[in-house]
């Protein structure tokens, strides 16, 4: 990475990075001035504070490290007497408070996948153009025109959605279809089939041969600025897949804001299955990447010419989606695991004392830190030891 390249990716991935940050604290920020509780400070960053201004009531601050930021709201981790204070708030209305942060990070996600799908344009569809005659899935009734609409008893919105289940396919697989023909819902069992792809480079083109179920399909030449380290080389790609090509639809204004809404759903499910593989040890804790592992991506996207912008809009609405759910995981310090404090206190009738919440919060705190710097660990030596 050039000097040049170094500046300006630091410089987009900081002005990412403050930008989602700002908008999930002002959630808190502008639904808390609402319901007129009191705001002592209004952060951007963390660490010490480059820049200070005092107003009627709250504290503006920008601090050096822009990983976090905080909105503190009196009454939130210790008592107080004032009957606007957070804690002294009905119960629905704290609830507001602390969701607005995540929802402006989603709703933003959101309004970033419409300018997305703007720029991308015609786009791959559920609806199977043609099936695949070398797919185990043509000898069990798939036909053109199906339009697929669960996989395996998951619902299937649009084409991302087939590409995350399949991903989850191996070799021995059966899988069930409901598909809609006609306006009738049918259902088909198949097998998976073995799609074999072998790329081997030439100094400017790549040829692809594509082999399912052992049987090869003609291969074809693209033209490709081709890196001197591949030139002459060959590399294999084995996927499980169901054996169709999708339909392409075009673009219009009356389906751009269904699409945008399919990637944001397509985003939130990513993450809960990221999620669930970790948890249940499906994937290691090496898999997760944090800021350092931000900027890698945020590089590549920088210096990826005429899509660098596609590409950054992409990070940063997967990004600010990603901010929002983590947000509302029921973890001590985020703000699901504040909610599971409103949950405990509607359920009991009795409020938990804000300085013992606090003191939770406190210790949660602290265990996400040192998560934080395992991951920071992590990025550093996939960077440098990969």
């Amino acid at each position: 990475m050039t000097g040049a390249d170094f500046l300006v990716t630091t410089i987009v991935t900081i002005l990412i990075f403050l930008i989602l940050i700002s908008l999930h604290e002002f959630g808190h920020f502008i639904m808390a001035k609402m319901a007129k509780v009191p705001v002592l400070e209004f952060s951007i960053g963390m660490g010490p504070a480059i820049l200070k201004k005092q107003g009627a009531e709250t504290l503006y601050s920008l601090r050096a490290f822009p990983i976090g930021g905080y909105c503190k709201l009196e009454g939130e981790d210790d008592s107080s007497d004032n009957p606007n204070s957070f804690s002294g708030q009905k119960l629905w209305k704290r609830f507001l408070v602390i969701v607005a942060g995540a929802l402006l990070n989603i709703i933003l996600g959101f309004c970033l996948f419409i300018i997305i799908v703007g720029m991308i344009g015609p786009f791959r569809s559920n609806v199977v153009d043609t099936v695949d005659d070398r797919a185990y899935i043509a000898e069990n009734g798939l036909l053109n025109g199906d339009e697929i609409i669960e996989i395996n008893g998951k619902n299937v919105n649009f084409y991302e959605d087939i590409s995350l289940y399949t991903s989850e396919f191996k070799e021995e697989d059966v899988f069930e279809l409901t598909v809609l023909r006609n306006g009738e819902k049918h259902t088909i069992s198949s097998k998976v089939s073995k799609d074999v792809t072998t790329y081997t480079y030439g100094e400017d083109y790549i040829e692809l041969t594509d082999e399912i179920n052992g049987v090869v399909n003609t291969s074809r030449q693209e033209e490709l600025d081709v890196p001197e380290e591949y030139v002459g080389k060959t590399q294999t790609q084995t996927r499980y897949i169901i054996g169709f090509v999708p339909e392409i639809k075009e673009l219009t204004a009356k389906n751009i804001v269904p699409q945008a809404w399919n990637y944001t759903l397509f985003v939130t499910k990513s993450v809960y299955k990221a999620l669930f593989d970790l948890i249940s040890g499906k994937e290691g804790l090496d898999n997760v990447s944090g800021p350092v592992g931000v900027v890698a991506v945020v590089n590549s996207a920088v210096n990826s010419g005429s899509d660098a912008l596609l590409n950054i809009l992409f990070i940063m609405a997967m990004l600010t989606i990603n901010l929002g759910i983590f947000n509302l995981l029921p973890i001590p310090a985020l703000d699901g695991g504040r909610l599971v404090f409103l949950v405990f206190e509607l359920i009991s009738g009795k409020q938990v004392p804000p300085e013992k919440e606090g003191f939770v919060h406190g210790i949660g705190l602290i265990l996400l830190l040192l998560l934080a710097a395992v991951i920071f660990f992590n990025d550093i030596v996939k960077i440098f030891f990969a």
